[in-house]
């Protein structure tokens, strides 16, 4: 693994922290206490990079930005496989009309 500067993770940093909001927008729903996901989700967020900001290792940072991303794919996936399923229930319902 090539060594990771700051000038290297600082850009993929970013990136994922960008992304892991664009997909918080997707979820509209509320928690058990009324809290919208979106907003919950984007606090968890910004504290994870938070306490992550101080991390010198390259080889920590690294492997933090890996499983961040993959977190991130593996929920977009999720979300679009449910929605497809929900569209699908819908276009069923209405076609027994």
């Amino acid at each position: 693994m090539a060594f990771l500067t700051n000038a290297a993770t600082r850009p993929s940093a970013l990136s994922l922290y960008r992304t892991i909001l664009r997909t918080s927008k997707a979820f509209h729903h509320c928690d058990e206490t009324g809290r919208p996901w979106n907003k919950r989700l984007r606090a968890a967020a910004r504290q994870e990079f938070e306490e992550c900001r101080g991390e010198t290792d390259p080889l920590v940072i690294g492997r933090m930005l890996v499983v961040g991303e993959d977190c991130v794919n593996q929920i977009q996936r999720k979300f679009n496989e449910v929605d497809k399923e929900v569209e699908a229930r819908i276009l069923r319902d209405v076609n027994r009309r």
